[in-house]
């Protein structure tokens, strides 16, 4: 019975023992809570910087053990920062983000998590007041320009910088100061969507309504080159851009507008065209200089040989710039003294030539001119091909009357049918053919007509006739040679023989008696 009693008293021992250290642990636990205080996560404080480390800082805020800021929470990539690092001794605003008891107890800091909320929460109450936020430029990316939004880093998207329709180049923006609207704000993504663009609508429809009670087409107005394309130039007028299409820079054809002006150019230009539905103005730069036709006349007079570029070749003819704004046209038939089917037989588009003027029409802007007007093969013809001399031909063309014979590039020659063999035929195709190259003998040289009349057979039986000049009257000429000619005798003969003789349409019956009775 003792020992039981014993047993039990030394369990209550043991127990009474065990006791006191349970309330010890209960009294460190909140030994430690008041430690602590008023430090927790999330506890914005001031400190200072009393050891630098490479990984990062130890910082004094008046916990029991210093505070651990490391380097990658000092700052964040949606911070635009302009603070630099700190030195031993500095004063830094922290977060605490962490707290650890025990051996290893250690206070975590975090600076940007502390600077990221004052400067979204600036933010929120600046967006409550106002429609706008003020925003500034910071740098171009694909799609669109980042911008600092009260020290948060935000985006605008590309179609978000300009009015709808038109484009805007981001770096125009880099380093501006200007107004947006907020269209998406995410605190936990640390996400900023802002627009340019509804701002930009509304402001310049005001300034449109504004430009289109003063500006009327026909007036000059003066800006600067904007941008330049392919197909014009952007003219910045102030309140809007207008157009100066490529047609309208220069009265030179087919002018480059690089070639005409470059960006940033200032420019008188005249309105030519308003289209207020569209928000479009059509400019014209050349419309403010004179027009090279309102004096062409004066400049440009028949017979004159000017020097110019060819601009274009069509099945029709060339044309060819003799002065910026002022073309003329080479008729196919004025390109060569030679047949050809199309111009860039002759020519090539660029190509620089001497041409005479042919005609000038001032009213109607046009002017004629030609191209084998100077070098006339049929200058010295005359001399160069006598009478019976005998020359190599080549048969270009056969037509019905005759033959067409080139002697030489832009000097052609009939051989007439009744020239071409010493026998008579139907066709000249019977003995000749085109591309056939044959000897033939002059006959009749007119330089002033440009005419040559050659011969296939031998000169001693040639035939002697008047001189003709038509080639007309050398194909009836032809013709009259080439008829069957009937001789005199037998037409006569044949008018004999349809008469009765004279002295027997005088015989009368009395006569025809009384010589019959003489002869008995």
């Amino acid at each position: 019975m003792l020992g039981m009693v014993d047993e039990l008293r030394t369990e209550d021992g043991l127990e009474t023992q065990a006791a006191p250290e349970k309330e010890e642990t209960m009294e460190e636990m909140m030994q430690q809570f008041d430690v602590m205080g008023d430090f927790h996560r999330g506890k914005i404080l001031e400190g200072t910087i009393v050891d630098t480390r490479e990984d990062g800082w130890l910082v004094d805020v008046g916990y029991k053990c210093e505070g651990f800021l490391p380097r990658k929470e000092w700052t964040h990539k949606v911070l635009v920062e302009e603070t630099e690092e700190p030195q031993n001794g500095d004063k830094v605003r922290v977060q605490i983000t962490n707290i650890s008891q025990g051996e290893d107890a250690q206070l975590s800091l975090s600076r940007w998590r502390c600077e990221f909320d004052e400067r979204w929460n600036k933010l929120e109450e600046e967006a409550a007041k106002n429609e706008t936020v003020t925003v500034k430029g910071l740098r171009k990316v694909k799609g669109g320009l980042i911008v600092s939004c009260y020290g948060i880093e935000g985006f605008i998207p590309i179609s978000h910088l300009a009015e709808d329709g038109r484009t805007l180049n981001p770096a125009r923006l880099l380093e501006q100061d200007f107004q947006v609207k907020l269209i998406e704000k995410d605190r936990r993504k640390r996400r900023l969507v802002l627009s340019r663009r509804t701002l930009m609508e509304t402001e310049m429809a005001e300034i449109r309504q504004s430009f289109y009670d003063q500006v009327s087409e026909g007036d000059i107005l003066e800006g600067d080159v904007s941008s330049i394309t392919s197909f014009g130039v952007f003219v910045n007028l102030g309140a809007m851009e207008g157009l100066i299409h490529v047609s309208e820079l220069s009265w030179q054809r087919n002018a480059k507008a690089k070639d005409v002006v470059s960006k940033g150019d200032h420019v008188r230009v005249k309105v030519i065209g308003i289209d207020k539905e569209n928000n479009r103005i059509s400019l014209s730069l050349k419309q403010t200089q004179p027009d090279p036709w309102e004096t062409v006349a004066e400049r440009w007079k028949p017979g004159v040989v000017a020097e110019g570029t060819v601009s274009n070749l069509t099945e029709f003819g060339a044309f060819v710039e003799i002065e910026p704004g002022v073309e003329g046209l080479i008729h196919i038939g004025d390109l060569s003294w030679t047949r050809i089917k199309h111009p860039k037989e002759v020519l090539k588009k660029g190509q620089k030539i001497e041409v005479s003027i042919l005609e000038v029409d001032q009213e109607r802007k046009r002017i004629s001119l030609g191209y084998k007007q100077l070098s006339d093969p049929w200058k010295d013809v005359a001399e160069k091909y006598r009478k019976d001399m005998e020359v190599p031909v080549k048969v270009v063309r056969i037509a019905d009357f005759g033959a067409f014979v080139e002697l030489e590039d832009g000097i052609e020659g009939l051989i007439h049918i009744s020239q071409i063999s010493q026998q008579r035929i139907e066709n000249p195709r019977e003995v000749l053919s085109e591309g056939q190259e044959v000897t033939a003998r002059v006959l009749d040289v007119n330089p002033s007509e440009r005419r040559m009349r050659l011969s296939l057979r031998p000169a001693h039986e040639e035939p002697v006739r008047k001189p003709r000049t038509e080639e007309g009257q050398q194909h009836a000429e032809g013709q009259k040679e080439d008829r069957p000619r009937r001789r005199r005798s037998d037409v006569e003969k044949k008018k004999n023989d349809n008469q009765l003789p004279q002295e027997e349409t005088n015989v009368t019956i009395g006569e025809f008696l009384k010589q019959a009775e003489d002869k008995e």
